[in-house]
């Protein structure tokens, strides 16, 4: 948006917060501000790709944030694989339906590759194959090559993924390795007592993996069922960080998929599950409430306090947002003061506003002085 049109746009919005009757500066000009362009920060910009935004940098919140897990991410966040690939809309499964195989074929041919790079926690050591043979009708063979065919998948770019099939779980199109890999995953449930809460832990974690593998290329009907069934299982084995993570990111693509409603309420459950290393959460809940809030000051001043309050975000493009809005809110804050704090910034169109907002809504003491002088 160029500054003129910014300019113009958020002058009509503080012109529609004056007809509405808002009152201060605070009220009309930082409202108008976060109508014109607080929804531009809050949906992420599709063509730039969730996996950028996820990139994850060295910063002890991420470390923190991965070493709940057992396992390692999968399948990384490096844009070079996802930015080669075609960007699909929500709705464009449809088209990937196309080349689903019927699901006969769902236990039809995997991956060729029998060897898997552990990009997942940085290491360059193939996955060896499991102990016990493929054959095996233990529960923990059938565990073991879930991980194993798990990893692989995730591991796999898009034109690598091998055939597709139909999930009626998801009631959508999935990569065969994929749905293998959770089938036997299910083997968790047979594990011995001692051992089935970890191993349930493990499979809502791969779960996550998956969801996030799909989420990246918008195949969302898929992913958000794996990401709600991931924190289902996280919790019932009482894994309530990896559980309210899983929702905080479904949050995330749930705004890059344009869906603001249910984000807020995926969000909101996020917080009620766990507040504890969840720093998306409410930035992001904070970013939507912003853009909601009008001219209602209280709600755009509690939707700030979380967004400052939120702490470091688990990627670095996130936590620059961040830091920008924070420096966005603390200038709105000095300006709504006085007019002296309007030319703190480089936006030509926040001083523009900022002095529009302090002439037709002066504040308290402004409005005294001017009293004074008349």
């Amino acid at each position: 948006m160029t500054a003129r049109l910014k300019l113009f746009t958020s002058t009509g919005f503080l012109l529609v917060a004056a007809a509405a009757g808002a009152a201060g500066i605070a009220n009309a000009a930082r409202a108008a501000m976060a109508a014109a362009g607080a929804g531009q920060t809050a949906m992420p910009d599709a063509s730039r790709g969730a996996d950028v935004a996820w990139a994850h940098h060295h910063s002890k919140a991420a470390a923190h944030a991965r070493s709940e897990n057992s396992a390692a991410s999968a399948g990384g966040m490096a844009s070079a694989d996802s930015t080669t690939h075609s960007r699909r809309t929500s709705g464009s499964e449809a088209s990937s339906s196309s080349s689903v195989e019927a699901s006969g074929q769902g236990q039809g041919r995997l991956s060729n590759s029998r060897s898997l790079t552990e990009a997942d926690n940085g290491g360059t050591a193939p996955q060896a194959h499991p102990e016990l043979p493929e054959s095996d009708p233990s529960w923990q063979a059938r565990f073991d090559w879930g991980l194993y065919y798990s990893k692989l998948s995730v591991a796999a770019a898009e034109y690598a993924a091998g055939s597709w099939t139909y999930d009626r779980s998801s009631r959508s199109g999935i990569p065969v390795q994929m749905l293998r890999a959770e089938e036997l995953l299910e083997a968790s449930m047979d594990a011995p007592e001692a051992q089935r809460r970890p191993k349930v832990a493990e499979r809502a974690l791969r779960l996550y993996y998956h969801a996030k593998w799909l989420a990246e290329r918008n195949y969302a009907t898929a992913a958000e069922w794996r990401y709600r069934e991931a924190s289902t299982l996280a919790r019932q084995s009482r894994r309530n960080v990896l559980a309210a993570h899983a929702l905080g990111r479904l949050g995330y693509f749930l705004m890059h998929w344009r869906r603001p409603d249910e984000a807020r309420e995926v969000l909101l459950e996020s917080q009620r599950v766990s507040s504890k290393s969840n720093p998306l959460a409410p930035y992001l809940y904070g970013l939507l409430e912003r853009q909601s809030a009008g001219s209602d000051a209280q709600r755009l001043v509690a939707a700030e306090e979380m967004i400052i309050h939120a702490g470091e975000q688990p990627s670095e493009d996130l936590e620059v947002e961040r830091q920008m809005m924070v420096l966005e809110i603390d200038y709105w804050r000095k300006a709504e003061l006085s007019a002296a704090g309007c030319p703190a910034t480089a936006d030509a169109a926040h001083i523009v506003i900022c002095f529009l907002g302090h002439l037709f809504f002066p504040t308290a003491e402004q409005a005294t002085i001017n009293e004074v002088a008349a």
